[in-house]
């Protein structure tokens, strides 16, 4: 069944209170999806069906454990799923390890501005790709490492984990370039300072410092950062493992 998940990331990333996640395969589930989401398959390709169906299937467990049901997950034209009014959340997914990997990160919006999640192959990024992504700082931090191709992925995403995170804020898609990455991969941590402001001058100035965590194994990079709204305006408090708002 799609909810049987061999290895569990983001219970640990975001093993906060008041935070709920939800992990899966992407292997098909006897359980049907709501009307309105099977509507949502209709004329995509096998493989985005079965992203969008175990995404779905995870937000309705997580759901259930804020005590929210019977809430079909649609997408807005934005492509975000359209959360209940009470709830942030995000939703990743990946077929780059065995059985493909789906995972869902939900929390109330009294608690949490914002929740942001990414799961990606632990391959390298495309040296096509780094100019895009990567800027000069984060380029030359990637090459003074072992694995320089997997450092730029993780570098993506903690970018798209970042934009995630503060989406509902700011309500709009941000450039590549509007973000800056420094890691302590050994630490579990990443840093996400913002090189312009992209939301109000309080909430979001230039050079705010958001703070994320990630895991890298033998089959995924996943990062995970969760905004409290304790922590805004920022600067978050700490910055140890131990006292991470995520």
């Amino acid at each position: 069944m799609a909810h049987d998940c061999a290895r569990l990331r983001l219970g640990w990333l975001l093993d906060q209170p008041g935070l709920v996640t939800c992990e899966s395969s992407l292997q098909p589930s006897d359980e049907a999806l709501y009307p309105e989401e099977a509507k949502q398959l209709e004329g995509c390709v096998e493989k985005r069906q079965r992203e969008i169906a175990a995404g779905r299937l995870c937000a309705r467990r997580a759901l259930a454990r804020l005590s929210v049901a019977d809430f079909p997950v649609l997408a807005g034209p934005d492509r975000a799923p359209i959360w209940p009014k009470t709830i942030v959340g995000s939703i990743t997914h990946t077929d780059g390890c065995a059985d493909g990997y789906c995972g869902v990160a939900v929390g109330e919006y009294r608690k949490f501005a914002g929740i942001g999640i990414d799961a990606e192959p632990r391959l390298p990024l495309p040296d096509e790709l780094w100019s895009c992504i990567l800027d000069e700082g984060e380029r030359q931090e990637a090459l003074q490492t072992a694995e320089p191709g997997i450092y730029a992925r993780l570098v993506f995403s903690a970018k798209e984990t970042t934009y995630k995170a503060i989406y509902p804020m700011v309500k709009r898609i941000l450039e590549f370039s509007d973000v800056h990455i420094n890691t302590k991969v050994t630490d579990g941590l990443f840093y996400a300072r913002l090189t312009r402001i992209v939301g109000s001058q309080t909430d979001l100035p230039a050079n705010a410092q958001l703070v994320g965590r990630l895991v890298i194994d033998d089959e995924l990079i996943v990062t995970a950062m969760a905004l409290s709204r304790a922590d805004l305006p920022l600067p978050q408090e700490g910055l140890s493992m131990g006292n991470v708002p995520c």
